[in-house]
């Protein structure tokens, strides 16, 4: 049996019995998800009044899994809901963009400083939760970009750069992708149509500053002068846009699929950090990740689930884990086992 419920009503492990969609129509969440406490706040991010849900009296013991499930720390559950906040308003302020070919400027700023600001105040591990979260809640291109923006503020912190460098590299990333908005070609590092409707975007844009621009035109730039869209090199590429080349190249290829497995990209990136990228941020980011990867639980090609304990020098690919059965394997001396994707915890999907 379904029932109209009001979103400040509503608890963790409730089930949508309908579709939420915004006010054009699109849709948020899908029939028959099972509400989380990131669901509830995005649903309050959005401005939803009232959902409709299953009142079956058999989902209580859903219920109480969630409930068990989303009872961490309180600091952990703040940044989730910063998080989230970040993305469904990147989400919208996209759709602006997409719809009318205008930036919302100084919206975009504001996330920015917000991504700048929930770094720096959180103790925690923030990349760990970034690397072990699954956002799939708005679309690809904002998603994409709120990640990227995290993963370049954070280096770019962990690098001493300046707040005003770190909010600017930020607010590069949220844009870098934006030409990808107003062009319906499958995005494709070697096309160079987003990067010809970017600078087109930005051209009619004012307030943006110089830098910025230049971290969002040349992030497909090459320090070895192979990229696009003029064959810059070296120091002729801005700092800001060396930095989203790792960052964006990161992510588009660990957590393009439906399995999420950053390490052979991150023995990509230390195979091309002395051609491609830059040498100095491309370390500190292979590192930071390195670092936040560590005794997290990964899936094998055999179907067990293991514990990463030490990293191999080689390689990345080829770490030493340790089996739920307390077995402790060095990958690189067992060819017929591999590393198929992050286990994502519950409390983060």
């Amino acid at each position: 049996m379904a029932k109209m419920v009001a979103v400040k009503d509503l608890v963790a492990g409730n089930v949508l019995s309908d579709t939420v969609n915004s006010i054009t129509g699109k849709v948020l969440l899908g029939k028959e998800v099972v509400l989380t406490a990131r669901h509830i706040t995005l649903l309050n991010t959005w401005d939803i009044q009232n959902v409709v849900i299953d009142a079956d009296e058999e989902n209580e013991e859903v219920h109480e899994e969630i409930v068990q499930q989303t009872s961490y720390s309180t600091e952990h559950h703040l940044f989730t809901q910063e998080y989230g906040s970040i993305v469904a308003n990147t989400a919208l302020y996209f759709e602006t963009i997409k719809k009318r070919r205008i930036i919302p400027i100084s919206h975009l700023q504001d996330a920015a400083g917000d991504i700048h600001s929930s770094i720096t105040k959180n103790n925690f591990e923030v990349m760990n939760y970034l690397l072990m979260s699954d956002q799939k809640l708005v679309g690809v291109i904002p998603r994409h970009s709120v990640m990227v923006a995290y993963f370049t503020s954070i280096i770019a912190r962990q690098m001493k750069w300046s707040a005003k460098d770190i909010a600017g590299v930020a607010f590069a990333s949220l844009l870098h992708d934006v030409g990808n908005l107003v062009t319906d070609e499958i995005e494709d590092p070697r096309r160079k149509t987003h990067i010809a409707e970017t600078a087109g975007l930005l051209k009619n844009a004012k307030g943006i500053p110089n830098e910025v621009i230049l971290g969002i035109l040349q992030h497909r730039e090459c320090m070895n002068s192979t990229g696009f869209p003029t064959g810059a090199k070296g120091d002729q590429i801005h700092p800001y846009a060396r930095m989203i080349a790792v960052a964006d190249t990161f992510h588009n290829l660990a957590y393009g699929n439906s399995c999420i497995n950053p390490f052979p990209i991150l023995d990509m990136l230390t195979c091309e950090m002395y051609g491609k990228f830059d040498t100095d941020i491309c370390q500190n980011f292979i590192s930071k990740v390195r670092n936040s990867l560590l005794f997290n639980k990964i899936l094998l090609s055999s179907g067990q689930e293991a514990e990463i304990i030490f990293f191999n020098r080689n390689s990345y690919s080829i770490p030493v884990i340790k089996t739920a059965d307390n077995q402790i394997i060095d990958l690189s001396q067992r060819k017929d086992l591999a590393i198929k994707e992050i286990v994502i915890p519950a409390e983060r999907l």
